[in-house]
């Protein structure tokens, strides 16, 4: 078989075996792989050139997704698996490990302060969007410990703050509760929170 090879847009470099086209790769890679246009290859050299270059798409699809925010392992090995297959998929998250691109506890400790902070979201809800997210869960557990706040004094952060405008009559407390809830507080830790809340509030009107 003769492999040849043409430039394409940008950095790309399209492969043809015996005049047919056969893969894409970036110039990056085909300059280093060995080959130049002409050379004669057998079906075991284009098995191996063709599972390289599928690992080094699989590789630079990772940095793309990565490039856009950051993801946990399994996480990421999932995306890439999807399209890439798992070989590559592994080979392109272990190479990313070792380049020290991707670290499950700092992702989890980020994104434990994220929601927590930023968006409101209980103890309970924080762990099990941590699992979800491919975090196992004593890394999970770990970063939850993090956040530091009493589920309660997390509630009075949003009653004083993103809800209080709703809290005057009773059909906004039903909304500030039922939102409560869906960020994984508890009724108990609901109700004491709104209890404090109008204590708090009568005694600034005396």
């Amino acid at each position: 078989m003769i492999i040849s090879a043409q430039k394409g847009k940008a950095n790309k470099i399209h492969i043809s075996i015996n005049g047919e086209y056969a893969l894409t790769v970036d110039a990056d890679f085909w300059f280093t792989c060995g080959y130049t246009s002409g050379d004669e290859i057998d079906e075991d050299q284009y098995k191996a050139l063709a599972d390289q270059i599928a690992k080094r798409r699989c590789f630079n699809r990772a940095l793309n997704i990565l490039s856009r925010r950051d993801h946990s392992e399994k996480e990421l090995f999932t995306k890439l698996a999807r399209q890439d297959g798992e070989a590559a998929a592994q080979a392109a998250v272990d190479r990313i490990k070792e380049l020290g691109y991707i670290n499950d506890e700092c992702y989890a400790q980020s994104l434990a302060k994220e929601l927590a902070e930023r968006k409101g979201y209980s103890t309970r809800a924080i762990k099990a969007e941590l699992i979800h997210r491919g975090i196992d869960r004593y890394t999970a557990e770990s970063a939850v410990e993090e956040t530091a706040l009493d589920e309660c004094d997390k509630i009075n952060i949003l009653l004083n703050g993103k809800y209080r405008r709703k809290l005057a009559d009773e059909k906004g407390r039903r909304q500030v509760f039922n939102a409560l809830l869906r960020l994984g507080y508890s009724y108990g830790d609901i109700r004491s929170a709104l209890r404090d809340y109008d204590e708090f509030d009568e005694d600034d009107d005396i």
